[in-house]
């Protein structure tokens, strides 16, 4: 009798060990890529999640309704990230949507926000601009809810943190940047910019670098502003061609001493430069660049709208400009974010 129980032991221990959960799969490949948010149709409440794998060179497309089981929503516009937690801004739904980054499984839903735009984090909490409100929403990144706001007397749009203070541009008509201090919320400077200022960021030198637009009905020439963020005064100002240039989705390198921006293609210039680059270093030839992402090594990721109705493109360059790839991603692929998990 004895004997038949020790046989029976091993065999109950390979019962127990094989019947635990086995840890769940990534839906998207290990290594390095980037997330691709695709807008959708425009009150459809069909926007979706893909990732395009740098080592692959594949793109998974409408990721988050694959594990989910539902869209993300009505537009969404922005992402970041904290930890292992990916934070999804959806615009017209009014919505953060919280997920696991290797898994993709929600972690959460923050709602009732007013028209989020865009978002950026700092020691465990999350700041989000907002379209229709004065007032950025403060998330808290761990209990995934509000816990408060900061009136920057104006909607606002592109957002960046420097200094422990907040630059919050008020894109929509508007033409200036509200500075706030992030320890009292409190407004601590309003900067004069040209009209519009559509995008922000800051390069290695600590400068923070704004494009404005003109507005949408061309109401003046387009502009490129350096801000010296400790003193805030404007130690440059760059001044497009004429009121038909259509800038956009301006940004930089990893190391921050180069910058990029959208106009009739893909434009870069040192952060040093005295002057606006004369052409595009990728052109748009019949493509509606949208949106501007720039990876490791100078990789070089852009989308094509194509015509802000149906599924659109991703493009994928070198360094050099030259094509590596193209894949189609879902309805009016937007927003990029690289990643390495």
């Amino acid at each position: 009798m004895k004997k038949s129980l020790n046989f029976l032991v091993p065999f109950i221990f390979f019962l127990l060990i094989s019947c635990e959960p086995a840890e769940k799969a990534p839906v998207y490949p290990s290594g390095e890529g980037f997330f691709i948010l695709n807008e959708g149709n425009y009150l459809a409440g069909n926007g979706s999640l893909s990732f395009y794998s740098t080592a692959t060179k594949e793109i998974y497309n409408d990721l988050f309704n694959s594990v989910n089981g539902r869209a993300l929503g009505d537009i969404p516009s922005f992402m970041a990230t904290e930890g292992n937690k990916g934070f999804i801004v959806v615009n017209n739904s009014g919505t953060i949507e919280v997920f696991d980054l290797t898994t993709l499984e929600t972690l959460g839903t923050v709602t009732g926000l007013d028209s989020p735009r865009q978002m950026v984090t700092r020691e465990g909490k999350g700041y989000v601009s907002s379209l229709s409100s004065a007032l950025v929403t403060i998330i808290d990144l761990e209990k995934v809810q509000v816990s408060g706001s900061l009136d920057t007397g104006s909607p606002s749009e592109a957002m960046v943190i420097a200094g422990g203070r907040l630059f919050s541009a008020h894109w929509s008509g508007g033409s200036s940047i509200t500075v706030s201090d992030l320890a009292t919320g409190g407004i601590i400077s309003t900067i004069a910019t040209g009209l519009e200022p559509e995008s922000m960021v800051l390069d290695r030198y600590g400068k923070l670098w704004v494009l404005c637009t003109g507005g949408w009905m061309g109401e003046e020439i387009p502009r490129l502003l350096r801000i010296n963020t400790g003193t805030l005064e404007k130690e440059a100002e760059y001044l497009f061609r004429t009121v038909d240039d259509n800038p956009s989705s301006l940004t930089c390198n990893a190391a921050g001493d180069t910058l990029y921006y959208l106009d009739e293609g893909v434009r870069r210039m040192p952060a040093t430069s005295v002057s606006l680059p004369a052409e595009a270093f990728v052109a748009a030839g019949n493509r509606l660049f949208y949106k501007l992402m720039i990876g490791p090594g100078g990789l070089i990721a852009v989308t094509d709208a194509i015509d802000y109705q149906q599924r659109g493109d991703l493009l994928v360059y070198n360094s050099k400009g030259e094509l590596l790839d193209t894949e189609q991603a879902g309805i009016i692929p937007g927003y990029m974010l690289y990643m390495k998990n």
